[in-house]
């Protein structure tokens, strides 16, 4: 299956090596980082200049999590604008809110979309597996409703947003809301979501990987589930949840040359069984990460105007 020419024209002219797998969690997550900052700022789009603030969320039994709103404008009480809490992707193990493109995204979404976007660091794996990130998900979405008033957010407004193993981070946060508090969330928005941690759904023939490729999705998997057993729950695989009624509208992105283009797909399938609303969109050409691409892809440029014109509905 082909991958976008001007994506793979473009990457090649920059001779930047893709980092090497490592059983190091620190040098896997400099190896990332440092591939991102030679890659996205000549291929990624480029943000505003937005008003930032962080805050240190509690999260019961397990550390501290960092939260980062971006402000379309200067904030203030009782402004009640709506807030997306956003999850950025890596395997679990690698990536965060001080990536490049997460803070690009975050910004360009809270301007566009006139939103505030609340950017989680939540805790790698394998340091901490499941459910780690997932409980300090849900602590900053607890956070985020009682908050409310003071950081200017509207608690009657909440997206939830990710992309890659963020995008199953959501999805499951959606579950553990639903069988927990209830909050009224009013979207959630998967990116290139990976949704079955058995691997039932992936299409090895999506894109050719070489052997020790597919061992290191395994061991991604292994470091953030470790438990086999475990990987059946909808709290990790919310795709093969029994029930998937009262979840909040869905909008799902899967990407053409992505293994994992077949659990997003799936997913909203089963959604739309469920009577959730959900829209999907696949982007043709394009392998996993390749959304994050918009200088070198019009599809690329295309899903992210999609995703900002999702946000705005927040209005509605």
């Amino acid at each position: 299956m082909p991958i976008d020419a001007h994506l793979i024209r473009a990457l090649t002219a920059l001779g930047v090596p893709a980092p090497q797998a490592t059983n190091d969690p620190q040098e896997r997550r400099e190896a990332a980082f440092a591939f991102e900052q030679a890659v996205y700022p000549r291929l990624g789009a480029s943000g505003p200049e937005l008003p930032v603030r962080e805050h240190v969320v509690k999260a019961a039994g397990q550390p501290d999590a960092l939260v980062r709103l971006y402000y379309p404008r200067e904030p203030a009480p009782g402004l009640g604008l709506p807030v997306c809490l956003h999850f950025f992707g890596g395997g679990w193990r690698q990536g965060g809110i001080h990536h490049p493109s997460v803070a690009t995204h975050c910004a360009v979404r809270a301007f566009e979309a006139n939103i505030v976007v609340a950017a989680i660091s939540y805790a790698l794996a394998p340091e901490h597996p499941h459910p780690t990130a997932l409980e300090q998900g849900y602590a900053a979405l607890e956070w985020l409703v009682r908050e409310a008033g003071s950081l200017g957010i509207d608690p009657g407004r909440i997206a939830l947003s990710g992309q890659s193993a963020g995008a199953n981070l959501v999805a499951a946060l959606t579950l553990v809301n639903r069988d927990r508090a209830r909050h009224p969330l009013a979207l959630q928005i998967l990116e290139v979501p990976g949704l079955d941690l058995t691997l039932t759904h992936i299409h090895r023939d999506a894109i050719e990987l070489a052997d020790g490729q597919w061992a290191d999705l395994d061991r991604m998997i292994a470091d953030y589930v470790p438990w086999v057993e475990d990987r059946r729950s909808p709290y990790v695989s919310p795709l093969l949840a029994e029930d998937l009624h009262g979840l909040p509208p869905a909008y799902i992105i899967t990407a053409d040359c992505d293994p994992f283009r077949g659990d997003g797909e799936a997913y909203a399938a089963a959604l739309a069984a469920a009577e959730v609303p959900v829209a999907a969109l696949r982007l043709v050409g394009l392998p996993h990460d390749g959304g994050l691409y918009e200088k070198a892809s019009l599809t690329a440029r295309t899903a992210q105007a999609a995703i900002a014109t999702a946000l705005r509905t927040l209005h509605d």
